[in-house]
């Protein structure tokens, strides 16, 4: 998400501000357990291990640099992987991505939405959304090994010209889909989108066809995207939409329309169903919140659970206020579901609500 420069008018017509006291201190409530003094978290990944994360540290679009680092869940300690010196390529290894993309982005990157999956050939890749110097899916080879795993530059994908993209998938045949929420140069994206006009949509790449877009996926500020494990939909949160939508991609036909308005981020939860990450705040508290990005926002926030397979979906936590609100996605690991933010210096946990529900 992003305060563009539609943004005022919004305010201006919903002539509201924060409805919720500011947070000023990093204490735990009730069994609510935050993690401070880092940059925004906004997109977090779970590795295999059971134990560690990979957190996306959001560049407010561009506006900031970026990073990415590894959080052991058991000691809480967070450890940089990228920007760091970039590690040489073997010898005669091709890169991942387009063939004119050959130098990685260095400290320009801003990284947004994240995906981390295997490869059919048994790596991991880890895709990163970057509005640094260049917009683009960065991609990434991670070597898991506990608290010494490491990121490899792979190569990048491009974006298409005039385009703000938001989240993207990967699929085990190393293609990928990612969302353009906004074309870039529409300083009035925002206020359409709010209006129920159509910004952008899906695009799918491929190494030997490259990039076209899902023409079926149009709508009103396309975000977060989830793939299934058998690569056959993915599910598109289509924000202003009040939707999430199922998307087949064997030909981009729309099979699904799920009513969960504000759909931010989602991931597999640890009972098997789609968490999907909303905003249950006011356009005013959401605006309000990009007064300062560095400070956490006590917007209201909560995570539906969707079964793609009966259609059904419930909301499973919810919560305003300290000591986060305003999360983007929520992830299952090690017995507890860490969430993180568009703003703030901080991210949250709590005990696992999936484990009871079970599979």
């Amino acid at each position: 998400m992003k305060a563009l420069p539609a943004a005022p008018i919004l305010l201006a017509l919903t002539a509201c501000s924060s409805s919720h006291p500011p947070i000023t201190d990093c204490e735990p409530l009730n069994d609510i357990e935050p993690v401070c003094g880092m940059q925004t978290p906004e997109d977090i990944a779970a590795l295999a291990d059971g134990r560690h994360l990979l957190l996306a540290h959001f560049g407010h679009m561009g506006e900031m640099a970026g990073s990415i680092s590894l959080f052991d869940t058991q000691s809480e300690l967070l450890t940089p992987l990228y920007p760091l010196p970039p590690a040489p390529l073997s010898e005669g290894e091709a890169l991942w991505g387009d063939r004119e993309c050959t130098e990685p982005p260095g400290d320009s990157i801003g990284p947004h939405g994240t995906h981390l999956h295997q490869l059919d050939d048994g790596r991991w890749r880890y895709l990163v959304v970057n509005h640094g110097e260049r917009e683009a899916v960065e991609l990434f080879e991670l070597l898991p090994a506990g608290s010494e795993s490491r990121l490899i530059w792979r190569g990048c994908v491009l974006a298409y010209e005039d385009t703000m993209m938001n989240d993207v998938v990967g699929l085990d045949n190393g293609d990928l889909v990612y969302t353009r929420m906004f074309h870039a140069s529409d300083s009035f994206a925002m206020l359409k989108s709010a209006l129920g006009f159509s910004t952008g949509e899906l695009w799918h790449w491929n190494a030997q066809t490259g990039l076209r877009p899902l023409e079926k996926t149009s709508a009103a500020q396309p975000n977060g995207l989830e793939i299934d494990g058998k690569n056959e939909y993915v599910y598109a949160n289509m924000y202003m939409e009040q939707q999430v939508w199922q998307v087949r991609l064997s030909d981009g036909e729309v099979t699904a329309r799920y009513d969960i308005p504000n759909a931010d981020n989602s991931a597999w939860g640890s009972d098997g169903r789609l968490w999907v990450t909303t905003h249950t705040m006011g356009v005013g508290d959401i605006l309000s919140c990009f007064d300062d990005p560095l400070q956490p926002c006590p917007g209201g926030f909560a995570v539906i659970a969707l079964d793609p397979n009966t259609g059904e979906f419930a909301s499973v936590f919810r919560h305003q206020g300290a000591p986060m609100g305003a999360a983007t996605v929520a992830v299952p690991q090690g017995g507890r579901v860490y969430m993180g933010s568009f703003v703030g210096d901080r991210m949250i946990s709590v005990p696992d609500f999936g484990v009871s529900v079970g599979k």
